[in-house]
C-alpha cells in the first residue's frame, strides 16, 4: 500500500470513528466515569468527544451537572418524542412506498409534526446546555470554546483531505 493510499485509509477510518462515536455516546451510563458526562448534543462539537471531558470540575460542579443530566435523562425516558418521531418517519415511508399517487398534503402534515417534535427536543437540549453553562466558570467556558475551535479546525482539515478541491488541468 502506498503512502498516499495508507493516509487516505487512515483518514477514512478516522471519519468512520467520528460518525460512530456520537451514536455510542448517546447511551448514557447510569454512572459516567469521572470527568465524562453525557447529555445534550449542544455540548459536543461535530460529533466529537464530550466537551466537559478534560475540564477540571469541582465536586460541587460535578454534583450539579450530574443532577442536571440525570434529570434530562429521566425526562427523555418518560416522554414519547423519540417514539413519536419514529412513528411519523414510518408513516412518511409508508406514504412514499405505497403504490399510486403520493399524498403530498399528508406528507407535508407529517413533516410539520416532525419539525414540531424536533423543535421541542432542541428546546429541551438548549435548556440542559444553559443549566450546565450556568454551573461553569468563565475559565472553564473559555477552555471548552478553545477545544471546540480546535476540533472544528481539525474536522475542516480532515474534510479537505477527504474531499480535495479539483486541480485545474488547463494551467
Amino acid at each position: 500500500m502506498s503512502y498516499k493510499n495508507g493516509f487516505l485509509a487512515a483518514a477514512a477510518v478516522t471519519g468512520l470513528l467520528c460518525a460512530v462515536l456520537p451514536a455510542s455516546a448517546n447511551a448514557r451510563p447510569s454512572h459516567p466515569p469521572k470527568g465524562a458526562h453525557g447529555g445534550s448534543s449542544l455540548w459536543s462539537a461535530q460529533g466529537g468527544p464530550d466537551m466537559l471531558e478534560g475540564i477540571s470540575l469541582t465536586k460541587q460542579q460535578r454534583k450539579k451537572i450530574d443532577a442536571i443530566l440525570s434529570d434530562a435523562h429521566d425526562q427523555d425516558q418518560t416522554d414519547s418524542i423519540r417514539n413519536d418521531m419514529g412513528k411519523l418517519h414510518e408513516q412518511i415511508q409508508d406514504q412514499l412506498t405505497t403504490p399510486g399517487p403520493i399524498n403530498k398534503d399528508q406528507i407535508n402534515t407529517l413533516l410539520q409534526q416532525q419539525a414540531s417534535l424536533r423543535a421541542q427536543q432542541e428546546a429541551r437540549h438548549l435548556d440542559v446546555a444553559e443549566r450546565i453553562h450556568d454551573v461553569l466558570t468563565d475559565d472553564q467556558l473559555a477552555q471548552i470554546k478553545a477545544r471546540q475551535t480546535k476540533i472544528r479546525d481539525l474536522m475542516e482539515q480532515l474534510r479537505e483531505v477527504q474531499h480535495p478541491e479539483p486541480t485545474d488541468a488547463s494551467k
